[in-house]
């Protein structure tokens, strides 16, 4: 890896970290999810760099993927644990990274054991290590603590404007192909449960997330304005509903709603536990330097 792509990394890794310190002081129960992701993507743009993807503040059994929409009411709730996932990009080279906010003294160990087991785990990576050993370790280090991981939530490659590069990084012991390459990146994010949930997640409601696949589809012939926007401002990473309606006014939505049931953008659902259990997550970015896991998604 050249020394600017690192540099990228370290630098959208070390803003992505000071926004999550930001977020340990602005988020609070009751305060509107909405007003929490505009401050937050806000701070991001001032400190240099440019969201990845969405703010996403995701709430008990809610694992992944909410974000606001224009003019959500949606507040914390009284109790919840709620995880902050945001993304900082500098030239496409993407920091990927994670924390729970507890507010109930009932999740408070998960939130630790989580935490921990990632820290534990990122140590144990290098070099050749295969992505099936590693699942390994991450669901033993878990169930050391008394949870266990989201078998179907992955950690992912990261690369040049692609949030999910084709590698994914089991969480659980499974069979898994590819191993952790030098030079490579990676986002390494393991959700817990309770031991006796069903540690599994399925799609709930439309998470207000959206992404164009390819420049291929500025070609349509409706939108097209709004199309060119997209490609010109987030290439193929996920953009929010109300980042266009920022844009374009109220229009924004029912251009998004046709262009999303022509297949022509994708949308995201929210990913919520099966059995209704609440749900902790942390996750930081790597890149594998010298034979061991370098974390770029710290401050420098």
């Amino acid at each position: 890896m050249i020394n600017e792509v690192l540099e990228s990394y370290i630098k959208a890794g070390s803003i992505a970290a000071n926004a999550l310190k930001r977020a340990e002081e602005i988020v609070y129960e009751g305060r509107k999810v909405l007003d929490i992701c505009d401050d937050l993507e806000e701070y991001i743009v001032k400190q240099g760099g440019f969201p990845a993807f969405p703010i996403n503040i995701s709430q008990n059994e809610e694992a992944a993927h909410y974000t606001a929409k224009p003019e959500d009411d949606k507040k914390i709730i009284k109790g919840a644990i709620v995880k902050i996932d945001l993304g900082v990009h500098i030239n496409g080279y993407i920091a990927d990274t994670a924390i729970t906010i507890n507010f109930s003294p009932s999740y408070e160990g998960m939130k630790v054991a989580n935490n921990e087991t990632l820290l534990q785990s990122i140590q144990e990576i290098h070099s050749g290590m295969s992505f099936e050993e590693f699942g390994a370790l991450v669901q033993r280090l878990a169930k050391g603590y008394g949870f266990k991981p989201i078998e179907n939530l992955m950690g992912h490659g990261v690369d040049h404007y692609n949030l999910h590069a084709n590698v994914s990084i089991p969480m659980v012991q499974t069979r898994a192909r590819g191993s952790f390459i030098e030079g490579n990146a990676y986002a390494i994010e393991p959700f817990f449960v309770d031991s006796n949930a069903s540690g599994y997640v399925i799609d709930g409601m439309h998470s207000n997330i959206y992404r164009l696949p390819s420049a291929r589809a500025i070609k349509e012939k409706t939108h097209t304005e709004i199309l060119k926007y997209l490609w010109e401002n987030y290439v193929t990473l996920p953009f929010a509903l109300r980042w266009v309606y920022r844009q374009f006014g109220r229009s924004a939505t029912n251009a998004i709603n046709e262009l999303e049931k022509k297949g022509i953008i994708e949308g995201y659902a929210t990913l919520v536990e099966s059995s209704g259990s609440s749900v902790s997550q942390f996750e930081h970015t790597i890149v594998i330097k010298g034979g061991r896991a370098l974390i770029t998604s710290v401050k420098q």
